[in-house]
């Protein structure tokens, strides 16, 4: 009977803790100021996602994420204070995140800026089940998530767009790829696994800009920002600067999957791991955790800038 008791309250006690460690990575509300301390207006930034804008970094753990990086830069830029209202949980795919959208529109009608992304546990899931094949010829589960991905993204957009006020920005980001170099290491037949799951992750992100754009949205390249050198390499033998050659554009590439993809493909050998992002000549920076999926803060303060660089 002690033997009972005990494994109840050991199990109440375990499912107590893991509640808390998801609430850490969970929705968050704060209030950011310039570095003075003084505003002569106000803000509300407002984010959606995953353990990425939650500011995931392992069990019991919360750094701050690019959303709250970018609030600060938004009450720089706009002398403003700024409520910062993190809507976003650890885990979730883009369905989830959808309906979130969805159940937070208090949140989203009266910011200023929205931002979102989402679609990166729909494809690590994917990617997992993936490897686990012996063969490595059914790449159902991938179009499967691809297909969810841009029907749940879709989703999101329209409920932002119905919801938003006028004169908000909405900020949408494509993703970076994690685990880059582990998939070229990953041979399956003929071919590596990064040559399979690049093209997924292409059109997911050409389908994120595009679905953007054609609602007056912005969106950032994150595949740039995290997987290509900020200056010209030796990887490939041209003479342009890396994260050029990949960077989504939307003067070349709405409305024209081919033009992006083919650019990306001819370009792809300057696609590099996040580990080891190249910011300058003799310079690289670490903008993946040692679980080599979640940004570190030089990560995060990555994403904010390009945020920044696209929006202030």
């Amino acid at each position: 009977m002690r033997t009972k008791v005990f494994a109840i309250a050991f199990f109440a006690t375990l499912t107590a803790l893991t509640s808390s460690a998801l609430a850490g990575a969970g929705s968050e509300s704060r209030t950011l100021r310039p570095a003075d301390g003084t505003y002569t207006t106000t803000r509300v930034v407002t984010a959606f996602g995953d353990s990425i804008v939650a500011g995931y970094c392992g069990i019991f753990c919360r750094a701050d994420s690019y959303g709250v990086f970018y609030g600060r830069r938004v009450a720089e830029a706009r002398d403003a204070s700024v409520s910062y209202r993190g809507r976003a949980q650890s885990g979730e795919v883009m369905s989830q995140i959808a309906s979130r959208v969805a159940s937070n529109l208090t949140d989203l009608r009266a910011a200023d800026t929205i931002t979102i992304e989402g679609c990166g546990n729909d494809f690590l899931d994917a990617r997992k089940s993936y490897r686990n094949q012996s063969d490595c010829t059914n790449e159902t589960v991938l179009a499967t998530a691809l297909d969810r991905c841009r029907t749940n993204l879709r989703t999101a957009l329209n409920t932002i767009a119905s919801n938003r006020k006028a004169g908000s920005q909405v900020l949408v980001m494509t993703l970076y790829y994690p685990g880059l170099n582990s998939d070229k290491g990953r041979t399956c037949g003929a071919g590596k696994h990064f040559d399979v799951f690049i093209d997924y992750l292409l059109e997911a992100n050409w389908t994120m800009c595009n679905e953007a754009w054609s609602r007056g949205f912005k969106c950032v390249d994150g595949l740039a920002s995290f997987n290509a050198a900020d200056v010209d390499t030796t990887l490939d033998a041209d003479t342009t600067v890396d994260i050029d050659q990949v960077r989504i554009n939307q003067a070349t590439d709405a409305g024209n999957f081919p033009a992006y993809y083919n650019r990306v493909l001819a370009s792809k050998a300057v696609l590099t791991d996040a580990n080891t992002k190249r910011t300058g000549t003799s310079t690289t920076a670490d903008y993946l955790q040692s679980d080599d999926t979640h940004p570190t803060s030089a990560g995060h303060q990555r994403l904010a800038a390009d945020h920044a660089a696209a929006a202030l």
